[in-house]
């Protein structure tokens, strides 16, 4: 094989990084702010990486009615949630990838031990929802209601 060969591949493969970055970088950017249940809005923050995913909301002393953590995970499964490092109890909600509820785990307090327990669902999920404690009966939330964002 010679080495004029190779040039076509390294282009396309160039191109094709190149292409994930700008993707990756419009969507980061674009991403809504605002997830719905009924009438009701969450101010979003993203937890999409691993190491976002991995810290969550611990070490936060409050969380407002209308704040929430969203997690994104990068294709449907069985995730599990524990409550290490946190300080306030939170409603947990799994959502999968047509943005239906699937699961809720109703006031999940703070872990202070070093053995935890794993909180998840039976069915695959897409996304997690973190909210504040008892929020999500107060909102009359069930399993195969759906979240929705505004265009």
């Amino acid at each position: 094989m010679s080495k004029f060969s190779i040039i076509p591949t390294l282009s396309f493969c160039f191109l094709f990084v190149v292409a994930a970055i700008l993707i990756t970088f419009y969507f980061s950017k674009n991403k809504p702010k605002i997830l719905f249940y009924n009438d009701f809005g969450f101010n979003i923050e993203y937890a999409i990486t691993s190491q976002q995913r991995t810290k969550g909301l611990m070490g936060r002393e409050n969380l407002n009615k209308d704040e929430a953590m969203f997690f994104v995970f990068p294709e449907q499964g069985i995730y599990g949630f524990w409550m290490k490092n946190m300080l306030i109890p939170i409603d947990i909600i799994w959502i999968d990838k047509d943005l239906k509820i699937i699961y809720i785990e109703h006031d999940v307090p703070p872990c202070k031990t070093d053995s935890c327990t794993l909180y998840k669902p039976a069915l695959p999920s897409r996304y997690v929802l973190e909210i504040q404690a008892g929020l999500s009966q107060k909102l009359n939330m069930r399993i195969g209601d759906n979240f929705y964002f505004k265009k």
